[in-house]
């Protein structure tokens, strides 16, 4: 896990959100930070505040007051242990579009198709490794994706339903430029079925033509 990448996440959006994942007795066994839309869990650090968040990623009381910080408990609606026994695995991605400043990812989920932004599986490690699955919240109305590498929870990411009609319009126009583009591939001549021309100027011999 990339601490700093977190850090940039969290920064880009104005918000920190530290989470505590407490047991039966209250103690806090794990934390997760944030941007409100994402958690990372923290591993390898001792308990954190927001002050101990401050000075870990430089942040000064100036840069503060523009900043949401919020130390909270853990949502109990959302499942943090690694392993539901209820969640689906998801095919990897095969399509990044770009849109409104964003990288999207498109998921094939049992909701329909959903998307993520790329930026949230930045700060995971070993990513030839990670799988992205579906989870439904304990009383089933809450729709979310975590990112395991191997069967580690790596990020906990809420995710986007389509951005706009503008969104969709652009991708219809796109499918219908790539069918054009195949079609016209289609009815070109294969490379075998031309006949070769001969060589142009380009490719006479150094004394051809001399003294013309």
């Amino acid at each position: 896990m990339k601490i700093k990448k977190i850090g940039a996440i969290c920064n880009a959006d104005g918000r920190y959100y530290l989470m505590d994942q407490k047991d039966d007795a209250g103690e806090i066994m794990y934390q997760w930070l944030g941007d409100g839309k994402s958690a990372y869990p923290l591993v390898g650090l001792p308990i954190m505040d927001v002050e101990n968040i401050c000075a870990m990623f430089d942040i000064t009381e100036k840069k503060r007051e523009k900043l949401i910080m919020r130390e909270m408990d853990a949502p109990d609606s959302m499942n943090w242990e690694d392993t539901d026994p209820l969640e689906r695995q998801l095919d990897d991605p095969k399509l990044c579009v770009r849109y409104n400043g964003m990288d999207l990812l498109p998921l094939e989920t049992s909701a329909g198709v959903t998307f993520i932004q790329e930026k949230y599986l930045l700060p995971l490690d070993g990513l030839e490794y990670m799988r992205l699955y579906e989870r439904r919240g304990r009383n089933g109305d809450l729709f979310y994706i975590v990112a395991k590498v191997g069967m580690i929870i790596q990020a906990v990411i809420m995710p986007m339903d389509l951005p706009d009609a503008d969104f969709v319009n652009l991708l219809d126009d796109l499918m219908r430029q790539c069918r054009e583009a195949m079609r016209k591939r289609a009815l070109m001549p294969r490379r075998g079925d031309v006949p070769e021309q001969e060589p142009g100027p380009l490719f006479r011999d150094a004394g051809e033509g001399a003294g013309e």
